[in-house]
């Protein structure tokens, strides 16, 4: 039986582009109620950095699986599992960022940032607790849905070790093609998770950026209308699971997707 979430997804699959390209706003430099600049999506800048660490659990390296969870959920058997998902993604992109929980007030965030607090480390993933809480009560895969979000701040830290976002951001007034290439990123991940495990509900990953989308494109915090959220994670997949390309591989095909947007 064909579910609404199983029709939109199918609907990704075959989204035509068609919304104009945004003119730069008069308030591309304005600053969001966090105190973040929205110029930057969902990544801080080193000015922005310590305020959002201050917050902040103290930050670990997930390079195993079997490390503990700092500041958990409550559920141990769901913090072992992230601590397992955020080694698989980091062996995946081949990053190594540190990773936190951070108090996101009343409001639903996460980012990544380039600065680091262990010496080596490919920057830092911040996660909200709100954020965390609010996936958590999905009726559908809530650990999926997490895992989605963390894929997704990973592919930044990708993005920072091979010097894409810089390249991505240049002439553009706001962050989409960026964002659009990590929900690339997290939907190849969620392809090699669907080949080593068949059972795994890759679906959710278009699901949760879907959901997450927005229809402000001339805002410079806009991240991608909920279709193309959803289309850059089914093309990350296809890539991923269907053409079985290398991660190498995987950054070329994700860098001229997002440039033709």
């Amino acid at each position: 039986m064909l579910t609404r979430r199983h029709a939109i997804l199918l609907g990704t699959m075959t989204f035509l582009r068609g919304v104009a390209r945004a003119e730069c706003p008069e308030y591309s430099r304005a600053t969001g109620p966090s105190g973040h600049n929205p110029v930057f999506g969902c990544t801080l800048p080193k000015a922005e950095a310590d305020r959002f660490f201050n917050t902040a659990s103290r930050a670990q390296l997930y390079a195993r699986g079997d490390e503990p969870i700092v500041a958990n959920s409550g559920d141990k058997d769901f913090d072992y599992a992230l601590a397992q998902m955020l080694a698989k993604i980091s062996e995946t992109f081949n990053v190594l960022p540190g990773f936190a929980f951070y108090d996101d007030g009343k409001s639903w965030n996460a980012y990544a940032t380039r600065e680091v607090r262990f010496k080596n480390s490919d920057g830092t993933v911040l996660f909200g607790l709100t954020y965390l809480r609010g996936l958590m009560s999905s009726a559908d895969h809530p650990d999926v849905c997490v895992a989605s979000v963390c894929a997704h701040e990973f592919g930044h830290i990708l993005q920072y070790k091979r010097g894409l976002d810089e390249k991505l951001k240049q002439g553009q007034c706001t962050v989409k093609r960026v964002e659009l290439q990590a929900d690339f990123f997290a939907g190849y991940f969620a392809g090699r998770r669907k080949l080593e495990r068949s059972t795994f509900p890759a679906e959710e990953f278009a699901m949760t950026q879907y959901f997450f989308g927005d229809d402000e494109i001339k805002h410079p915090d806009h991240h991608g209308t909920p279709d193309e959220r959803g289309a850059a994670i089914v093309r990350g997949f296809e890539v991923a699971f269907k053409q079985r390309k290398s991660l190498d591989e995987a950054v070329q095909v994700g860098t001229n997707y997002v440039m033709s947007i």
